[in-house]
């Protein structure tokens, strides 16, 4: 703690010496009063200030490296006890060589020598025991950190895992359409690889906890759309509509595009005739809404693998915001529609 505020403050030692002189000037004042001479009195309480600021110095270093466990607590008393026994004689002494012969003087000191062992003992005590307890809030600061840290790696590692499940799962399904459309239709297999490539290039090696503003997201979103629409041809139509005042807000990179992927796949299955997917960014309060609709035929029944992207995004924002209701579902006979509402950090 004494070293400690040494290091931080500026100008640290101008100050201590200031309070140091005013402490000795206290002491003398206060020994002076009880009898010794003023030539005594001021060294008496130089040397003992001075030894206590040693001691200081010494148990600060010994407790920074060195917290005692519950078996050691001895320690924050024994080594109290060791340094009052070195300074009361330490002080004796030198008070003896420096002043030699002034009999009253001596007496004064021998008198009050248990006086003087005792406050010294408080002293060096209550000091140890500061430190102790610093040492153990510091140790437990730490501890805390270390464990913020390592939730949040693995939380970053988990987002990665995810980003990782839902990248191929789309990449396949487009290489799969590229190699039907190769030989029936290669001037639209080359247009899709093009545009997977500028896809995949705002995708890769982003990441997942990147916040991007609505306006580079949507672009995304578009491009996604575009080859999905090379793979499906004339029955998807992808509706876009966007309020003008979301310009300012931001979300996670890739937050919605697993959604209308989900949103394409189960639209389209079990119907046979054109499917419209709207896509709907607004404000709400001062945060973001995106609504995904599809048409949804429950005779039909589901696509296999049906659930996987909204887990993931529900996980995602789970392991972002710490909150499991903002992404819901809804359904009727005709249409299923994804809620997800994305609240803003600043």
């Amino acid at each position: 703690m004494f070293l400690q505020y040494i290091r931080q403050q500026e100008n640290a030692w101008i100050k201590l010496i200031g309070i140091l002189i005013l402490w000795i000037s206290l002491c003398t004042i206060l020994l002076v009063q009880y009898g010794l001479s003023l030539s005594s009195g001021l060294i008496d309480a130089t040397a003992y200030t001075l030894m206590v600021l040693l001691g200081f110095m010494l148990l600060e270093n010994i407790f920074r490296f060195y917290l005692p466990s519950k078996s050691n607590f001895f320690l924050v008393f024994f080594l109290p006890f060791i340094l009052t026994v070195i300074v009361l004689y330490a002080g004796d002494l030198l008070f003896n060589w420096v002043l030699p012969g002034s009999m009253k003087d001596d007496n004064f000191i021998s008198d009050s020598f248990a006086v003087r062992g005792f406050i010294l003992f408080l002293i060096f005590t209550s000091y140890s025991l500061m430190l102790n307890f610093q040492g153990k809030i510091e140790e437990q600061s730490e501890v805390e950190e270390r464990e913020v840290k390592m939730q949040q790696m693995a939380k970053e590692a988990e987002l990665y895992q995810l980003r990782q499940q839902l990248q191929p799962h789309f990449l396949f399904n487009s290489l799969n359409s590229i190699s039907a459309l190769v030989r029936s239709q290669p001037d639209q297999a080359r247009q899709m690889v093009l545009q997977l490539s500028d896809f995949l290039r705002g995708t890769i090696g982003t990441e997942s906890s990147k916040w991007i503003a609505v306006k580079e997201e949507i672009d995304f979103l578009k491009l996604f759309t575009n080859i999905e629409k090379v793979r499906f041809g004339h029955r998807l139509n992808v509706d876009f509509s966007i309020d003008q005042d979301i310009s300012d807000l931001k979300l996670p990179h890739l937050m919605i595009q697993p959604l209308v992927e989900n949103a394409i796949k189960h639209g389209l299955y079990g119907l046979t005739g054109e499917v419209s997917i709207a896509i709907q960014f607004q404000k709400r309060g001062k945060n973001l809404q995106v609504v995904v609709r599809n048409p949804f035929d429950r005779k039909a029944g589901q696509a296999k693998g049906a659930g996987f992207g909204l887990e993931a995004v529900n996980r995602r924002l789970f392991l972002i915001f710490g909150r499991y209701d903002l992404l819901k579902t809804n359904s009727n006979e005709s249409e299923f529609s994804v809620e997800l509402l994305i609240p803003q950090l600043a």
